[in-house]
């Protein structure tokens, strides 16, 4: 797997719940706990400003949220 941007990798490692990145055919499955919250595209063209790297840090930032209130 390509490297996580370094934004979405901090805010994975500092959470306290479980998470796991799966590959899929043409793009990378974001899970928090066991239920999939995001993806990210395989192939190089992720960049930081796009739209779409900023909803899936709000997904990923929810889905910590409430997995830390509701074990």
């Amino acid at each position: 797997m390509r490297r996580l941007p370094d934004d979405l990798q901090a805010l994975l490692e500092s959470s306290n719940v479980p998470w796991r990145i799966e590959q899929g055919k043409r793009h990378y499955k974001i899970f928090v706990g066991e239920r999939m919250v995001g993806i990210l595209p395989r192939g190089s063209s992720l960049r930081r400003t796009y739209r779409a790297h900023l909803n899936t840090l709000a997904q990923v930032r929810r889905a910590i949220r409430q997995m830390e209130m509701h074990p």
